[in-house]
């Protein structure tokens, strides 16, 4: 008896390809990633929709799900230090049949308030994918909240059926975080990071840069101790969006209040960096080519070749949970001198296509991998297929023995953050980063 054969994401999409040799759309992005289930690595994790909202401090947070979705948030807050910030409404079966769903939560909430010991001034209600299904109206619940508690309510979504779409997981619990920001009073001479996880390292060149143009402070929202610092970032001058997940976050502040945005995404590669500058000098009708980039610049390059003389020619895989732009991190490993050979990512978004161009220009072969593809379930090789990985993800998948355990840009910016890069893969080359895999991915909190 013959039967029609399971369809797999190979059928739709290839697991690997060569940079310069075919259609680079057919691997990445969303046509790509959406046609079939995804394989997730254990090192797949960081960032999620729990451990960013909880960036806003003196919020709580109740967590409306399956229990499924339940225990891997609550695994997540305890990880990362948020479990007394965080609630649980689990819901049945019974329960989002019978329409009991919605008055589960206007029950949940005034029982939280009477439990806990210190009262937030802020609260998000986070719902599932359950929630887009059902197309629940929150407004007249969040306005019935907010008269009795007086704080802000705001709804957030944990959907990854939207991975795909305009709004996304990360890009939305951004923009509803950020949504907390009430209207300020006035401008002050300052300049908020916006997208970034982690603010950027005081060392940074950009800092004394925007200093050099009459910008006093470079905030973020971890460093606000409380609610009403938080609302100090509403008064920025600009916001400096830094990474794609805080895109929404940045349009909804210009439309509540006017403030401008910048899109100067993370880069490496010293043309690149050079343009997003040129960039931000444009915004504040400035020059921000001065000395002290020009210091940067030396500072790199003798980090550069510091660092290639310990790493020869060993083979350099990169992913993109360590950076969001692996392209221009290739190009500018491979203008230094470096040897890479892959890169695994499943996004091919618009800021890195020039880094990929001038990689199919002047280092074609380098291979290019979906980490998403349902083959790397039971491809990890057992033999290294890279001496060094960059990365979580390009570690596990290539089983490389030296680890540079950098994740999601954090701290990184301009040429401080090749720097910072290139330090930690010095260390790892020496044998200074303790730990396997499998303990860094527990120190770091990765859930999967």
């Amino acid at each position: 008896m013959h039967t029609a054969p399971v369809r797999f994401l190979s059928d739709f999409a290839c697991q690997t390809m060569l940079i310069g040799e075919g259609d680079p759309d057919c691997l990445l992005g969303n046509d790509a990633s959406s046609s079939c289930l995804h394989y997730c690595a254990p090192t797949h994790g960081g960032w999620g929709v729990i451990r960013t909202a909880l960036l806003v401090p003196e919020m709580y947070m109740l967590f409306v799900c399956p229990e499924a979705c339940g225990r891997h948030g609550a695994i997540a807050a305890y990880e990362h230090g948020g479990k007394d910030r965080v609630g649980y409404l689990c819901l049945e079966e019974d329960e989002i049949a019978m329409g009991r769903y919605e008055q589960g939560i206007r029950e949940a909430v005034p029982g939280l308030f009477k439990s806990l010991k210190r009262r937030p001034r802020a609260f998000l209600i986070v719902v599932s994918c359950i929630d887009d299904l059902m197309g629940t109206d929150y407004d007249e619940m969040i306005s019935g909240f907010e008269a009795e508690f007086g704080i802000p309510f705001r709804i957030g979504h944990m959907n990854p059926i939207s991975l795909d779409g305009k709004l996304p997981p990360g890009k939305r619990i951004q923009r509803d975080m950020y949504d907390f920001i009430e209207a300020p009073e006035g401008r002050d001479d300052s300049v908020c990071l916006v997208g970034a996880f982690q603010p950027i390292a005081k060392e940074a060149e950009i800092r004394e840069l925007l200093r050099a143009n009459g910008m006093y402070s470079l905030l973020h929202i971890s460093e606000c101790a409380s609610f009403d610092e938080y609302q100090r970032l509403g008064r920025a001058r600009l916001n400096l969006v830094v990474r794609p997940e805080g895109m929404d976050a940045a349009k909804n502040l210009r439309e509540k209040f006017g403030t401008p945005f910048l899109f100067a995404p993370v880069a490496f590669s010293e043309s690149t960096i050079a343009k997003r500058y040129d960039e931000i000098s444009r915004f504040f009708g400035a020059n921000m080519a001065n000395n002290m980039a020009n210091d940067a610049v030396n500072s790199r390059r003798q980090a550069e070749k510091r660092v290639l003389e310990a790493a020869g020619g060993k083979t350099i895989a990169i992913d993109n949970t360590a950076t969001c732009s692996p392209f221009d991190l290739a190009r500018a490993l491979i203008e230094a001198g470096f040897n890479v050979s892959e890169i695994f990512t499943q996004k091919f978004p618009v800021f890195d296509r020039p880094s990929y161009g001038w990689l199919a220009e002047n280092a074609p072969g380098i291979r290019v991998t979906s980490p998403i593809h349902h083959s790397n379930s039971w491809l990890r090789p057992d033999t290294p297929t890279a001496d060094i990985a960059i990365g979580f993800t390009a570690a596990y998948l290539t089983n490389a023995p030296c680890v540079v355990p950098v994740a999601f840009d954090e701290g990184m910016y301009g040429h401080h953050g090749m720097v910072m890069l290139l330090d930690s893969l010095e260390l790892a080359l020496q044998g200074r980063i303790p730990g396997s895999l499998e303990q860094m991915v527990r120190d770091y909190g990765l859930v999967v």
